[in-house]
This record gives structure tokens, C-alpha cells and sequence, in this order.
């Protein structure tokens, strides 16, 4: 696990809520997960995992939002040294011109339409890339993450000649201009700042970074 998004030493819920050893680590553990991956929302977590804990809705809140304090005042004292390489690689893409997100949607089916609302919406991106709420849950335990991408092609070619094409065509068209957006701007993006990738050069394969972290402010 990234080294700033271990938890403080000693982290211990307020003793008013009267929880027994076992029970308080257990949900400092699962409430800690949650802030460390970005999420805020007390009734969130409350929703998540009171089936697990059976506790009332009131010490499920008070315990979250002790943790999300804890963290608040953890990251206060980070300044910008928790910042990330593959975060300060996105950011490049972005200020290139490159829809760049992470943890963006919750899943690959509603992110592949989001993000092409997103697109729609600027009109001013060349292409995205992003990894989704899930691939963050990933990296978090595993060190690496799979991206997706594609090409803004209203950026890239004539809407009337785009529009001349079959169907067929037209997945086509995007699938190849994709992998040559990816490996043309996105690729050298990420080597400068040291990410390893593995990638088959073809569109149905997602590009697997390595070596890289999750850090997200709450």
C-alpha cells in the first residue's frame, strides 16, 4: 500500500460509542479503506456496511466520521508530497489537450459512456484516458491498473467525412486512430515520469501500468 495512505498509529474511535477491542478494529479497518480510496459520504458507508456490522446507523456515522477526520488532518500535513507519479502524468495530459481521470465512473460499461458525455461536453479534447472507481480498488492492493482510451475523432477528422463512413467503418476508424493517439501521446507521457506499461498495441487490450500508486483527497 502506498505509503500515504497508511493510517495513523493508534487510530482509535471516540471510547462514547462504547465498541469492544474486535468490533472498533474492524471498523476502523473497513471505514480507513474508504476514505484512503476518496469517499466522504457517511450514509455511503453507512449503506455499505450495516448489514456487516449490525450497529446502529448512528455509531456506523460517529465512526466514519472520526476516521474522515483522522485522514483530513493526516493529509493536511502531506502538502504535496503525496502527490503521485501517474497523477502528475495525468496532469500533463490534461494541460496537453488530453482528457486524463482517475477513479472516474464506477465501472467500465457506465465509464465508456460517461466519459464520451464528458467529451461531448468540452468539445476541445483530442482523446481520454481513464481507470474507474473499480481499478482503483485494484491498485490500491495491487500496484498496478489497466487504462481505457480512445480518440476524440471530432477532434481528429473532418465530421463530414466521418459521417460518409459504414458503421463497420466507423469502429474501425476509431479503434485505429485510438491506438495510434495512445501510442503517439499518451505513451511518452508516461515514460517521462517512470510508469512502466505493458501493452499489445491493439485496441481491445487495456494498457497495464506498474509500479504505480492511488492517492485521493477527501
Amino acid at each position: 500500500m502506498y505509503r500515504y495512505n497508511q493510517p495513523p498509529e493508534e487510530l482509535r474511535l471516540p471510547a462514547s460509542l462504547g465498541l469492544d477491542v474486535g468490533p472498533e478494529a474492524d471498523l476502523v479497518i473497513v471505514a480507513w479503506r474508504q476514505v484512503i480510496l476518496g469517499f466522504s459520504d457517511p450514509s455511503d458507508f453507512v449503506e455499505d456496511v450495516r448489514d456487516e456490522f449490525k450497529l446502529p446507523d448512528a455509531v456506523l456515522t460517529a465512526a466514519f466520521e472520526a476516521v474522515l477526520a483522522a485522514r483530513r488532518e493526516q493529509q493536511a500535513s502531506f502538502a504535496d508530497a503525496a502527490t503521485t507519479t501517474l497523477t502528475k502524468a495525468f496532469i500533463e495530459l490534461n494541460a496537453r489537450g488530453i482528457l486524463a481521470l482517475e477513479g472516474f465512473s464506477c465501472c467500465a460499461e457506465c465509464g465508456a459512456r460517461d466519459i464520451h458525455e464528458l467529451l461531448d461536453a468540452e468539445q476541445e479534447h483530442r482523446g481520454y484516458v481513464f481507470y474507474h472507481q473499480a481499478d482503483a480498488e485494484h491498485l490500491v492492493d495491487h500496484g498496478h491498473v489497466e487504462l481505457t482510451f480512445g480518440a476524440a475523432l471530432d477532434q481528429l477528422m473532418e465530421p463530414e467525412d466521418y459521417q460518409r463512413l459504414l458503421p463497420e467503418g466507423k469502429q474501425w476508424w476509431f479503434e485505429q486512430v485510438s491506438v495510434e493517439f495512445f501510442r503517439d501521446e499518451v505513451l511518452p507521457v508516461l515514460a517521462d515520469y517512470g510508469i512502466k506499461v505493458e501493452w499489445n498495441r491493439e485496441f481491445g487490450t487495456r494498457p497495464m501500468l506498474s509500479g504505480v500508486d492511488f492517492y485521493a483527497e477527501v
